[in-house]
């Protein structure tokens, strides 16, 4: 997590123009707001995202795209950006154009979709539409079927059992390309939004072996068109339809990357206020506010504090992952390569949430002075995104205990690691189930006002954290639980990243600078021994003593071995 210190370009001019820093809270923010309200560059990413680039598939040749049009963005703001990997996949998998029609009885033009990591027809692949079997006597009348007649599709979800077996056998045959299916039979689409089309894929698809990748092709239809065709099914006359769907595996090593860019801290630059989101997304449509919002939100707060020329106390760190639709996978796999330095982030902001406007944060109640100070300027100059909004611009809402984030977006992999990590409260008129992951996640459903809004106010609160004279307080912020349905952290992790340690088992392999653990005076090759008298001998055991004692003392003791010896230390966590 070390920084560069290169100085942005802009900063040095905006010093020589005679704004120096030592400029308070409100100056700042006053120049945030002007730049931010009346030179927004915003929806300009957000075309470039959405309409040069499109969907971005994590693995995909897209997402690697998107991911040098974000470099080359950060690193013309004078920023220092680099791609960071975070893993590698097995396979690559890019879509390309999908189109289906049925032939007979009726022409009907048809609205497609396909899962990730599906196969491809070779060419325009037409066949006779036959129902899915439902058990063994269906099975056995389609295979004589299949052995006097001409090629296939099969209608309707994949069976379960020992049945999904043979049927997955048989779309191994040249004769049957592949199945056909309702965005309902998917169980991913959202009733409440009809002829919605979703479409996810298996989140390890990537991880297959390029010789083991599906070569089936799997079409998923509009609800409305597959009402036709079931109609269509029922008569007497035989059902042709015709698919062309353009799907590529690439054989891996497929290398997965964050894009990370800093803006360089002047006092403490090793202390860090993370700005991010996810660049990558599902496959369909544009990705526009899952999370093209977010990526140009993140974008944005960059471009607006180096076009003032901000030099910041602790660095602000723009990051944008990738694997969050498969599982938070960047940015889990982030907090794991920098376990023994999460004690030098001292906030964490993420943006996945859609195109409404920023109107509230959820803070611990050790938070509430230093956050109140920081958003005054916001509710003293800052309009709303709507004339009929009633209330303050931006408020806070307080609570004595921030519980660790779920499992939604990629502040949950720091907040469970017990990082101050915030997602934005959001407001507005635009539903966001009915874009999420479907066909209508386009350009046309992002709020220009409300992105300017969002931005500008992200820039305003990410600047006045950074300046803080102190870090935020981690008091009041609740590491997971391992093993919690939702926590995907363990406690190994948990115990390195609250100590600031490496640990093999209960044996200190390393310590960090700055951490709990170096003014304890832990040294490396101590074995943990005891905590407050109780003994442990794994890293489970280890984390549960020291979360009940430190929830009853304000210092808690340690017996270690350290050269063979017992030695006694006290950690103040």
């Amino acid at each position: 997590m070390t920084p560069s210190r290169r100085v942005p370009f802009l900063a040095t001019v905006f010093a020589l123009a005679g704004w120096l820093p030592g400029q308070s809270h409100a100056e700042i923010a006053e120049r945030i707001l002007a730049e931010g309200t009346e030179n927004s560059r915003v929806m300009q990413f957000q075309d470039e995202l959405c309409h040069d680039i499109g969907s971005r598939l994590t693995g995909s040749l897209a997402f690697d795209r998107a991911a040098d049009w974000a470099l080359q963005h950060f690193r013309a703001m004078g920023l220092d950006a680099r791609l960071v990997p975070w893993g590698e996949w097995k396979t690559g998998w890019d879509r390309e154009q999908w189109m289906g029609r049925m032939l007979e009885p009726t022409p009907l033009e048809l609205q497609v979709a396909c899962p990730a990591w599906t196969g491809s027809t070779r060419g325009i692949a037409r066949g006779t539409l036959v129902p899915m079997p439902e058990d063994a006597d269906d099975l056995a009348a389609l295979r004589e079927r299949l052995a006097g007649e001409g090629a296939f599709w099969l209608y309707g979800a994949l069976p379960g059992g020992e049945l999904r077996n043979e049927v997955e056998a048989l779309l191994d045959r040249d004769d049957v390309h592949g199945i056909v299916q309702s965005a309902t039979s998917t169980h991913w689409n959202d009733r409440r939004y009809p002829n919605q089309i979703r479409v996810f894929g298996k989140r390890n698809g990537g991880l297959m072996p390029y010789e083991q990748r599906q070569r089936w092709a799997q079409a998923v239809v509009r609800d409305d068109q597959c009402e036709q065709i079931e109609a269509a099914l029922a008569g007497e006359r035989p059902v042709v339809v015709e698919f062309e769907l353009r799907n590529r595996y690439r054989k891996g090593p497929i290398v997965l990357n964050n894009v990370v860019a800093d803006l360089v801290g002047t006092e403490f630059p090793d202390e860090y206020v993370v700005v991010c989101a996810h660049l990558d997304s599902w496959h369909q449509a544009t990705g526009a506010t899952d999370n093209g919002t977010g990526t140009c939100s993140t974008l944005e707060v960059a471009r607006i504090l180096t076009s003032i020329g901000l030099e910041p106390k602790r660095t602000i760190r723009f990051i944008l992952w990738g694997g969050e639709e498969q599982g938070l996978l960047g940015s889990r796999q982030y907090v794991v390569q920098n376990r023994t330095r999460m004690h030098k982030v001292s906030a964490v902001f993420n943006h996945d949430s859609g195109t409404n406007w920023a109107y509230a944060l959820t803070v611990a109640a050790s938070h509430q002075a230093d956050f109140e100070a920081i958003i005054a300027p916001l509710t003293a100059g800052l309009e709303p995104p709507r004339a009929e909004h009633d209330g303050p611009v931006f408020s806070l809402k307080v609570t004595d205990v921030m519980k660790p984030a779920g499992g939604g977006s990629d502040h949950a992999s720091f907040a469970a690691v017990g990082v101050p990590a915030f997602s934005w409260l959001l407001k507005g008129h635009v539903p966001y189930g009915r874009g999420w992951h479907s066909q209508w996640d386009t350009w046309s459903i992002v709020v220009p006002e409300f992105q300017r809004h969002n931005a500008t106010v992200f820039a305003v609160i990410a600047a006045g954290v950074a300046n803080l004279d102190h870090m935020l307080s981690r008091k009041g912020v609740e590491r997971a639980t391992p093993g919690g349905r939702r926590s995907r952290v363990d406690a190994r992790l948990i115990v390195e990243t609250w100590l600031g340690v490496e640990l093999d088992g209960t044996t200190i392999t390393s310590v960090s600078k700055g951490s709990i653990g170096e003014r304890a005076r832990l040294l490396a090759q101590d074995r943990v021994l005891e905590v407050v008298g109780e003994a442990v001998a794994d890293t489970k055991e280890l984390l549960a003593a020291l979360r009940k004692a430190a929830a009853d003392a304000r210092e808690v003791t340690f017996i270690v071995l350290r050269n063979g010896q017992r030695t006694e230390i006290h950690v103040r966590p």
